[in-house]
């Protein structure tokens, strides 16, 4: 199994589907239906891979995969939806106790991507470039995953490094920043958010599997 989470708009060229878990595995992997046309869809992918409607892509939403004490203290309003649990075991330590076994993956213009989950957990911030698309990496304790941003506001590009208490700090300004939420906590940039993109944890396996050209990102680790 790929052991991730991911969020879709469940609309296709104005139609509004009902998405159901099917029974089947494609690639060790879970595939949807949709009660309206019953076509299938791979999780992972998004996309519909038989059916009537085979081709067609859901389109991927920004999510934040973190421990329920992280949430709570940043949305203490929060409703939740309270499901059935299947495994006592997907919790924060189901990652964080075999990491390397995990990448966090994205698309961009058409090309996959990959990040080593033990190699932005040792540096926590990691500034680089995919797709010639200037982009931000960044690992918080709180979180269960890795969060994605582009490091630019204001059509002007920042430089972060690591500080403590899950933020981090822009060269620039020296505004103090949440490496969970890409806000500027404090400085004179206070208030901006930088703009996430989407970012999937999964199984390294299950990713290569399902993106075979996919590019590692590389990590500098000292």
């Amino acid at each position: 199994m790929c052991h991730n989470g991911v969020v879709y708009v469940r609309k296709v060229d104005q139609q509004t589907l009902t998405l159901q878990v099917s029974g089947k595995l494609w690639m060790r992997s879970l595939v949807m239906s949709d009660v309206e046309t019953g076509s299938e869809w791979a999780h992972l992918l998004g996309r519909a891979m038989a059916g009537p409607l085979k081709g067609k892509k859901l389109t991927p939403l920004v999510t934040d995969m973190m421990t329920w004490q992280s949430w709570k203290q940043k949305h203490p309003q929060t409703t939740a939806m309270q499901l059935s649990r299947t495994s006592k075991n997907f919790n924060r330590s189901f990652y964080n106790r075999d990491p390397e076994r995990f990448v966090a993956g994205f698309s961009l213009r058409d090309h996959d991507f990959a990040i080593a989950m033990t190699d932005l957990q040792q540096v926590k911030v990691h500034q680089f470039e995919a797709a010639g698309v200037p982009l931000l990496a960044t690992y918080t304790s709180g979180a269960t995953g890795i969060q994605l941003f582009e490091p630019n506001l204001k059509r002007r590009q920042l430089t972060f490094k690591a500080v403590d208490n899950g933020q981090m700090k822009d060269a620039e300004t020296n505004s103090i920043w949440s490496r969970l939420s890409g806000e500027c906590l404090s400085g004179e940039l206070k208030g901006n958010r930088l703009r996430p993109r989407v970012v999937i944890m999964s199984f390294k396996t299950a990713w290569n599997n399902f993106h075979p050209e996919s590019t590692q990102i590389r990590i500098n680790r000292t």
